[in-house]
């Protein structure tokens, strides 16, 4: 089973979220330009002494039947899809300073926390390490992103794209490594290099007050993450069958894949454009073929005024659409 460290879909808060640097809620001070400029402080989303891997256990490497293909591919699709509606959130909340940052900034670093638990469930803490520190690393550089351009400090948010294009090479070099080359570092880079212009476009069109051009690439992104973890997910399965057996896309998973994705979509539409409901609900059922109210019950916090209230909306919603469309998953 993928550790995770959450608790009925709730981010366990108090010593995990204990980060040095980490308590920066974005402040607006005037710069005094005549166009109105703030300058917003930037959140640290990464911190190289914290260790998040020091209860993975070490890998045998002849263990059978850690878990099956398919869940494995639904687990990663969840925190991946997870990984992107945070991240999105922390963009838009530090470009802006708004109040909403510290609680989705504290998610973030839960759920990467949670992605890295689930590389090493396959590779091991060291491993494990090492692909933290650069996962981490990418989502600072982005915010680092988001921050430079709502200052117009160009050469900021050019060191932002340098580091971010290192990282995808680097990340490639991982992968292609500890997947023994199933996951070429060429094709990884790729990969990731389009989830960085994802992010990059969702930005800069929140920059330009572009609301729906920032929505329509959010949820191009997440479909995108999708595959991404489908891809991972391929590559650990092919190495590791005899660990995680089974097909990659059966009925359940493929169905869990859809719920996933389109729970994903639903939280960033109503998380970038607050509606009356019945519009976001609709596009869902016709999505997955279930409706919203029978997969994620009643959600009503996506608009409340406290940030923490919204956030645990959110988590609870795709725990929710999970459960449902993998109810018997350890």
């Amino acid at each position: 089973m993928i550790a995770s460290s959450r608790d009925g879909g709730h981010p366990v808060r108090g010593a995990a979220l204990a980060i040095v640097g980490l308590a920066t809620f974005a402040g607006l001070a005037a710069c005094g330009s005549d166009d109105g400029a703030s300058t917003v402080a930037i959140p640290h989303v990464f911190d190289l002494s914290r260790n998040p891997t020091s209860a993975i256990r070490e890998v045998d490497a002849a263990r059978e039947n850690v878990m099956e293909a398919d869940l494995l591919r639904n687990r990663l699709e969840k925190e991946f899809t997870w990984h992107g509606v945070t991240l999105v959130q922390v963009m838009r909340a530090a470009h802006s300073g708004d109040a909403s940052l510290d609680a989705w900034l504290q998610e973030l670093i839960v759920n990467t926390d949670d992605v890295t638990a689930a590389i090493g469930v396959v590779f091991g803490p060291v491993e494990a390490r090492a692909f933290n520190q650069q996962w981490a690393q990418h989502t600072q550089f982005l915010v680092d992103y988001a921050v430079a351009i709502s200052r117009d400090d160009d050469d900021a948010a050019q060191v932002a794209r340098d580091q971010l294009a290192t990282y995808a090479t680097d990340s490639g070099s991982f992968f292609q490594t500890v997947t023994s080359s199933r996951l070429p570092a060429d094709a990884v880079r790729e990969l990731l290099e389009t989830h960085i212009a994802h992010m990059i476009s969702m930005i800069e069109a929140v920059d330009t007050d572009d609301t729906s051009g920032a929505l329509a690439v959010a949820l191009e992104g997440n479909a995108y993450l999708s595959q991404i973890a489908q891809g991972i997910s391929a590559a650990i399965v092919g190495q590791n069958s005899r660990a995680f057996p089974g097909e990659l896309e059966t009925e359940a998973s493929l169905y869990c894949s859809i719920v996933t994705q389109e729970t994903g979509n639903y939280l960033l539409r109503e998380l970038f454009v607050p509606s009356d409901g019945p519009a976001s609900a609709t596009q869902f059922e016709t999505a997955t073929g279930s409706p919203l109210s029978t997969v994620i019950g009643v959600i009503d916090q996506l608009q409340a005024e406290d940030p923490e209230l919204v956030v645990e909306s959110a988590d609870l919603a795709l725990t929710r659409a999970f459960d449902h469309a993998r109810p018997s998953a350890p």
